[in-house]
């Protein structure tokens, strides 16, 4: 027992006579936190948790889905985290340090947006169907309107319109099931993946992933449908081109339409 207390005593004085000679002066604080006497290691994972909580990622720019609008883009700000621990090691008693911020820049500018003022590629279909149909058509435009690919990426129908639910404002309408017609929600929704398809081949946009339907149907020529099915079967295709394409879709008196918009590039 007096052997154990012996070795506790001795672990105590040496940690102290370390956190003196290496660890953080007394009275140091960074961002309002007491730091004085961490050691090195124990310093860092303190600044890596508040760099956590501070940083900020960068906002590309973007497009307002209501007014179509284009929207700047936003700096982020992430934490230097070496170069925060050696600047409070090295900081005097009663010091407060700030972290070392590094400013980010978004990849894009609002300008490369602003650019995008050419129509690649449209097509247009007639609408006809009840109306539940017509409600699944109108929610699947919004959800692709003004959907921006930057250059490399792939757009993906199913991601961007997300399940076909109650909740998401679609409506049980007739759909092709197993060759067969049927009823679901979200019927209707194949049209307007269709109609972009074609926009997509117009615009000579690399197509990733397509399938047809298992039966006829009447909106577009045969070959030149796109079935979608989420979870199962999606529509994507690639921006192959050096600048930022804009998706634009409505329906309007009776016509589906959908746009792909870019540069000169």
């Amino acid at each position: 027992m007096t052997f154990l207390i012996s070795l506790n005593i001795v672990n105590s004085w040496l940690d102290k006579m370390e956190r003196d000679h290496l660890g953080v002066k007394k009275g140091v604080t960074i961002e309002g936190v007491q730091v004085e006497r961490l050691l090195p290691g124990e310093l860092r994972e303190v600044i890596e948790e508040i760099a956590i909580q501070v940083q900020k990622l960068p906002v590309e720019p973007s497009i307002d889905k209501q007014t179509g609008a284009i929207l700047p883009e936003k700096p982020g700000m992430v934490i230097n985290v070496e170069d925060s621990v050696n600047q409070i090691l090295a900081a005097a008693e009663g010091d407060t340090v700030k972290l070392k911020r590094v400013k980010v820049q978004p990849r894009y500018k609002k300008e490369s947006l602003e650019q995008a003022r050419n129509c690649l590629g449209n097509y247009a279909t007639g609408f006809r169907g009840s109306g539940e149909r017509y409600k699944n058509i109108s929610v699947a435009c919004y959800s692709i309107n003004h959907t921006i690919i930057w250059p490399g990426e792939e757009f993906s129908f199913n991601e961007t319109t997300g399940p076909r639910t109650p909740e998401r404002g679609y409506l049980p309408a007739p759909v092709i099931i197993g060759g067969s017609f049927g009823m679901d929600y979200g019927g209707g929704v194949c049209q307007v993946s269709s109609t972009l398809y074609n926009a997509a081949l117009n615009a000579h946009l690399p197509i990733v992933e397509r399938h047809a339907h298992s039966k006829p149907i009447h909106y577009v020529p045969p070959g030149k449908d796109a079935t979608v099915s989420y979870g199962d079967q999606d529509l994507r295709f690639r921006n192959n081109r050096t600048g930022p394409l804009i998706i634009k879709a409505s329906m309007y008196r009776g016509r589906i339409s959908a746009e792909i918009w870019g540069g000169n590039n």
